[in-house]
Formats: structure tokens, sequence, C-alpha cells
């Protein structure tokens, strides 16, 4: 039973490891330079992500989802997604942020 545990253990560790830059490819998949910004803000929130969209006016719309782990505390995965210089309705740039995750 021991060599079980032993043998899975890898496993269970790797599922809980935080891989940056498969956030940062499943992001730009999900969100792109150019889109409507509304449009932008409904695929982050489908995908579990809580926008803070305030009132329209801030240039830069912080994004936060939990990532649940199952041996240690959650972590929060954060994206930015920053207005267009020309045109406050479309993304200008996507900054995908580290994960916090507490220790």
């Amino acid at each position: 039973m021991r060599r079980i545990f032993l043998a899975a253990l890898p496993l269970v560790l790797a599922a809980c490891s935080i891989d940056q830059s498969k956030l940062g490819h499943f992001v730009n998949q999900t969100v792109q330079p150019g889109m409507p910004l509304d449009q932008a803000l409904v695929r982050m929130q489908a995908e579990g992500f809580y926008c803070n969209a305030g009132n329209g006016g801030e240039a830069v719309i912080n994004c936060t989802r939990t990532y649940e782990r199952l041996v240690r505390k959650n972590c929060v995965e954060r994206v930015d997604l920053v207005r267009s210089a020309t045109n406050a309705k479309t993304v200008g740039a996507i900054d995908v942020l580290e994960v916090k995750c507490p220790k």
C-alpha cells in the first residue's frame, strides 16, 4: 500500500503546481488585443474570472480567479486588461500577472 502511495505522490504534487505559461496561453486564447472590451469581459467571466470593471473609466481592468489546489491553500490567478489608448472600448493589451499563492 505504501508503494502505491509513494508512486502516486508525484502525480498529486504535479496537479497542485502552478504553470504560469499555461495560464498565459489560456488567457491569450480567450481574449486578444483589439477585441471589444465588453466581449473580453464576458469571455473572462465565462471562464470564472471576476473583473473589476468599475464605472468604466479605469485604464486597467483587474481580473482574478481562484485556482483551487488539493493539498495547499488556493492561489489567485491575475490578469489585467488594458484599454486601448485610441479607443477606450477596445482591449489594447493583456498583462498576465504572476499567480499569487499563500505561503
